[in-house]
């Protein structure tokens, strides 16, 4: 096998060094333990020049020996660490990055040299008051290279089995494919053996259904990647931002561990990258603002991830001034709003105003924020994800911003049931509960029906005011509902009888129905029928989750 046949895991291991140098190198900064970071750090480097070294990329192996000799005059306390020690060494790893990139894409040979001598003549001179003691002897000892007993560990060490393989995501989108088709099979086959007597075919049937589900569950649980894959990448982007606007911000993440499906997070790192800008851009103040205000200088700034069932919540909270409503309603009043309207807008319909194309409360326009058009960024996505945005502010104390999203795009659970004589389905995570509700029980509140409940009166909808169905009659004395929530939002769905629940995966919708209104897909059933699954957005009289002009998910068994 040629060199060039191993590109690909060459570029995804320097990818991980690189992730690790830029961590660790920012965590300098705050850490006690700042010998074990040299460590790590001394480690990537010489990793990098290790696997560079086989590839054949001199400039890069040259480069990180530079780095690699840097980091060891710091491990021996030859040199100090400073804040501007850790501005100039990320400065060496985006340098070492490009000739990195140059190298895997046989680039530019002449600005790799001259980047590899650059980077060693910038570490070098890292230290103002010393810069001549960068540079240690050449007799140093490759610790790498020694013996494994006389570098303190042992034999056993070297001999541990493989746990963890790296397979081409390709290949898993491809299995994921094959396991929706095997469930479309089965539901098939239950369909075409229902009222057959033969106990044995249908108890292998049920075992072959268990099977079929476990395969279902490892797949989706092998496209779970951990939310801390993504969010260590921001540490560079809060330390960036908030030293172009004079900003002092402590970065804290929670719940990195937690899995999400990549195809959903690959889409999320816009959106958080937008949100992350708009905490530092808009609501940090200055120290000597935050000082006056009796607060820390330092503001905290905190990516939180956690798990609620089906749904990942993504949230970005900041302690700063929080959302300027005043100057967000005297920003719409002059666009002609009445001081009526303006009057009735409760904060949550204020928090939509944000997100919508141009909107933006900044007075200018600077690299960070200003164009009013990072929290549509953030609304778009979302809402093509399926997912719910939900905005809290609170004057003088901060803003969160937290994004609801499913853990798996690939396959989901819904409720089934009928309307008239054909099958539709509801995502599980959006049903409260179904429940008979008299008929008589039902009264008329600003001239809509509802039915009530101990948590106040919830509005009943029916099936044909949001599609184009047929109406039912409804004579008998008690009817079906589904209760939905969405947030803080609850309808009541009547419909004419409910199948249950059942897990469908995702495939293509077909062009002639793609981008239909209040419809975010469609399953198989047994039967070969297509059963339409809802976007719940359309229950709340808000616009379809999906765009038009994108290709609309269509969900089959």
């Amino acid at each position: 096998m040629k060199v060039s046949d191993y590109k690909e895991l060459y570029r995804s291991e320097a990818d991980e060094i690189f992730h690790g140098l830029e961590n660790g190198i920012i965590s300098l900064e705050s850490c006690e333990d700042q010998q074990a970071h040299i460590d790590d750090l001394f480690r990537h480097a010489h990793n990098l020049k290790g696997i560079s070294g086989a590839m054949g990329y001199d400039s890069v192996v040259t480069a990180s020996h530079a780095i690699e000799n840097f980091l060891d005059a710091l491990r021996k306390g030859e040199l100090s660490i400073k804040h501007s020690t850790v501005d100039k060494m990320l400065e060496a790893v985006d340098m070492l990055r490009e000739c990195v990139t140059l190298a895997v894409d046989e680039k530019d040979s002449d600005r790799r040299a001259e980047l590899a001598e650059k980077i060693a003549i910038h570490v070098a001179g890292i230290d103002d008051d010393d810069p001549g003691t960068a540079e240690p002897s050449s007799s140093r000892e490759d610790i790498d290279d020694r013996d494994p007993e006389e570098a303190g560990g042992s034999q056993a060490e070297f001999r541990e089995p493989i746990k963890t393989t790296r397979v081409e995501l390709e290949r898993l989108d491809r299995i994921m494919t094959l396991v929706g088709e095997l469930i479309i099979s089965r539901i098939r086959f239950i369909g075409q053996m229902s009222g057959a007597e033969n106990k044995a075919l249908m108890d292998e049937l049920e075992v072959f259904g268990r099977l079929v589900s476990e395969v279902q569950r490892e797949v989706m649980e092998a496209r779970l990647v951990p939310v801390g894959q993504v969010c260590q990448r921001f540490k560079r982007l809060v330390r960036d931002a908030a030293r172009e606007k004079a900003r002092e911000v402590k970065f804290e993440i929670v719940g990195s561990e937690i899995g999400v499906d990549r195809a959903v997070l690959e889409e999320i790192v816009d959106p958080l990258v937008h949100l992350i800008r708009n905490a530092i851009g808009h609501g940090i103040e200055t120290p000597e603002e935050r000082e006056a205000l009796g607060k820390d200088r330092e503001a905290v700034v905190t990516l939180g991830v956690r798990r609620e069932r089906n749904h990942v919540i993504i949230e970005v909270m900041d302690d700063g001034r929080g959302i300027d409503f005043k100057r967000v309603k005297a920003m719409r009043a002059s666009e002609g709003l009445s001081t009526e309207e303006m009057a009735e807008l409760s904060e949550e319909e204020l928090c939509s105003i944000l997100s919508a194309p141009g909107f933006s409360t900044s007075r200018g326009v600077d690299r960070i924020s200003g164009r009013g058009m990072g929290m549509n960024i953030v609304k778009k996505t979302v809402d093509s994800l399926g997912g719910v945005m939900h905005i809290k502010s609170s004057a003088g104390k901060g803003t969160s911003i937290s994004l609801h999203l499913p853990v798996n795009l690939s396959i989901i659970k819904v409720l089934m049931f009928y309307v008239g004589d054909d099958v539709h389905a509801l995502p599980i995570e959006y049903i409260k509960e179904t429940t008979r509700v008299e008929y008589g029980s039902l009264k008329k509140l600003r001239g809509k029906q509802v039915f009530m409940t101990p948590e106040g009166p919830i509005p009943v909808i029916r099936p044909w005011e949001i599609f184009d169905a047929k109406v039912e009659e409804e004579n008998g004395r008690y009817i079906k509902m589904i209760v939905v929530e969405m947030g803080e939002k609850r309808a009541g769905i009547v419909v004419k009888r409910i199948l249950g629940q059942q897990e469908i995966v995702i495939k293509g919708l077909p062009s002639i129905i793609r981008g239909l209104s209040g419809i975010s897909g469609a399953t198989i059933l047994g039967s070969g029928k297509v059963a339409f699954i809802w976007d719940p957005h359309v229950i709340f009289g808000e616009r379809s989750a999906y765009e038009p002009d994108k290709e609309t998910i269509v969900l089959a068994n």
